[in-house]
C-alpha cells in the first residue's frame, strides 16, 4: 500500500453522488484513467462532459487526473478493507470509494463511516445477487455492480431497489454494451479502449447529454 500522510488529507468537496445519480433519466458515464498522462486524459474526458473519472488504484497517476480538473469526482474503483485503504484513496484524490458488499454487515457498515469522515461517497461493490441484497440491507446508497456481460449486469441491477444508484462496471465491454445498460442503470464505467477510441464524443453525447 501506497504510504500517505494522513495530516495532509482533506475532506472531499466534490459530491460523486450527485453526478451518479441519474434516476436512469440518462446514464452517466465514468471514465478510467490510466498511467500515461492521467491529467491530460483527465482534461480531455472533462472537455468531453464525462461526468465522473475512476483509477484502477490510488496512487500517483489518479492524484494527478484527479488534480486534472477541479469539478469532475474520482472514483477509486479496488475494494478498500480498511481506514488505512480509505486515507490512501483521498490522500490521492479520491471521492468515493468501493466497499466488498459481501463482508458482514457490521464490517461493511464501519468501513463505510470511515470513508464518510472525509467526506468520500462508499460503494457497495456486488457481483451476483447475493452481495446485491448485502449491499440494501447495508443501506449502500450505491452499488458498483461488475460483471461479465451488459445482460448480467442488467439482470443484478434489477435486484436493487430504483432508489438506490447503481454503477455498471463490465470486463471488456464496447460501446454497444454501454447502450445496452442505459435505462438499466445510473452509471456505466468506461474503459480507456472505448473513450480513446474514435466516435465517443458522439457517445458520451447520446448517453450522458
Amino acid at each position: 500500500m501506497q504510504h500517505v500522510d494522513a495530516g495532509s488529507i482533506v475532506p472531499s468537496t466534490r459530491d460523486l453522488l450527485q453526478v451518479l445519480a441519474t434516476k436512469r433519466r440518462s446514464m452517466a458515464l465514468v471514465g478510467v484513467i490510466g498511467a500515461d498522462s492521467p491529467a491530460e486524459e483527465a482534461a480531455r474526458l472533462h472537455d468531453l462532459n464525462v461526468s465522473a473519472l475512476a483509477a484502477a488504484e490510488p496512487g500517483p497517476a489518479m492524484a494527478l487526473a484527479a488534480r486534472g480538473t477541479k469539478t469532475v469526482p474520482m472514483l477509486s474503483l479496488p475494494a478498500a478493507g480498511s481506514r488505512e485503504a480509505f486515507l490512501a484513496a483521498r490522500f490521492f484524490g479520491a471521492d468515493g470509494v468501493c466497499i466488498d458488499a459481501s463482508l458482514p454487515l457490521d464490517a461493511w457498515d464501519a468501513l463505510a463511516k470511515s470513508a464518510r469522515t472525509t467526506r468520500m461517497l462508499p460503494i457497495a461493490l456486488a457481483c451476483d445477487e447475493a452481495s446485491i441484497d448485502a449491499a440494501v440491507k447495508s443501506g449502500a446508497r450505491a452499488i458498483l455492480v461488475r460483471a461479465a456481460s451488459a445482460e448480467a449486469a442488467i439482470a443484478l441491477a434489477a435486484k436493487a431497489p430504483r432508489t438506490v444508484t447503481v454503477v455498471a462496471e463490465i470486463e471488456g465491454g464496447d460501446g454497444d454494451a454501454l447502450r445496452a445498460l442505459r435505462g438499466h442503470v445510473d452509471a456505466a464505467v468506461v474503459p480507456a479502449s472505448i473513450h480513446r477510441a474514435a466516435g465517443f464524443a458522439a457517445l458520451v453525447a447520446e448517453l450522458d447529454p
